[in-house]
């Protein structure tokens, strides 16, 4: 008798302990489904219109990014300006599909561990031409050590719930001001280019000209892979040190003028005589509301060359 009812006991226990285990299973299960929803946002970044964000590096300062008729413009309390089309466009590319890889935090109590609160959190508005708004904070970027990728902590601001996605969102939606702006200087096919003119005070003027793709300055031959690496240098150059207010006294020191088959008009690039710390501010017709510094970036030494660069003699810049 007393065999038989611990094995009832023992029957009636197991039984129990499964139902728990069956209610846990099912309710956690449940309370999982409610709570996390691996398709975090999807957005038809076609219809986008504009882009608003508060990053934390500028102090939640708003920066606007709005879609006009040639690309973007960029906009904060101070300056209007180009904004940088790839820049934007990797922005955007970011949020074509957002997949959640885990529930990182349920409710506030995780906000200011993973910095997706106001404070220390990046926040960012989409809106898109039909007045659809997609309003997120950016928070902290970790590490996944085994799936050797970055990870970016985001909330959708009328949510408690902060999700894990893939990528490195964090630094994009914390990038400051200028990180924005169109930084063009020198932009173009250098197989097209016939001739460049090269205005500087004194007699150091000369033109470098092509014919029959051969270079000549001044008329006189010069040294082909000097006048290619020279091309090569200028077809491709940005600047980044934005110089804001700035506002020309006097006319330029040095000027560049590159004209070229199928441009649809000549390239300009100017280099005005600044102060012993920023040199020469220098300006250029393929980014026509912006002004940059020469202090850091030494372009004007590289631009600005004198006829001897191109000979087998040696290298000289005009004079200064």
């Amino acid at each position: 008798m007393f065999k038989k009812l611990n094995t009832t006991t023992l029957i009636i226990i197991l039984l129990v302990l499964g139902g728990i285990a069956a209610f846990n299973k099912f309710y956690w299960s449940e309370r999982s489904e409610n709570t996390f929803d691996s398709e975090f946002v999807k957005i038809d970044t076609a219809s986008v219109s504009q882009i608003l964000i508060y990053p934390k590096a500028e102090k939640g300062k708003e920066i606007k990014i709005s879609k006009i008729a040639v690309g973007w413009e960029l906009q904060n309390d101070k300056i209007k300006t180009a904004a940088d089309t790839s820049a934007i466009k990797n922005l955007l590319a970011s949020f074509v599909e957002i997949k959640a890889n885990a529930l990182a935090g349920e409710d506030k109590q995780s906000w200011r561990e993973l910095q997706v609160d106001d404070s220390s959190g990046s926040r960012i508005k989409i809106i898109t031409s039909s007045n659809a708004t997609y309003d997120f904070v950016v928070g902290k970027f970790g590490y996944n050590q085994a799936a050797r990728n970055g990870v970016t902590y985001i909330r959708k601001t009328e949510e408690d719930q902060t999700y894990a996605i893939d990528g490195f969102l964090s630094f994009s939606a914390n990038s400051p001001f200028n990180a924005w702006r169109r930084k063009i200087f020198i932009s173009g096919n250098k197989d097209n280019w016939n001739s460049l003119t090269f205005s500087y005070p004194g007699d150091s003027s000369f033109v470098l000209s092509k014919q029959n793709n051969l270079w000549t300055a001044n008329g006189e031959p010069i040294d082909s892979a000097k006048a290619a690496q020279y091309l090569n240098t200028l077809a491709a150059m940005q600047n980044s040190s934005f110089v804001d207010q700035f506002i020309p006294s006097s006319t330029p020191l040095f000027t560049l003028n590159i004209q070229g088959n199928n441009q649809p008009a000549p390239i300009i690039v100017v280099a005005y005589l600044a102060d012993s710390v920023q040199k020469y501010v220098l300006h250029s017709s393929l980014n026509a509301d912006a002004y940059f510094s020469d202090a850091q970036t030494n372009l004007s030494q590289k631009i600005f060359v004198g006829k001897r660069t191109f000979l087998n003699s040696g290298s000289i810049g005009p004079k200064r």
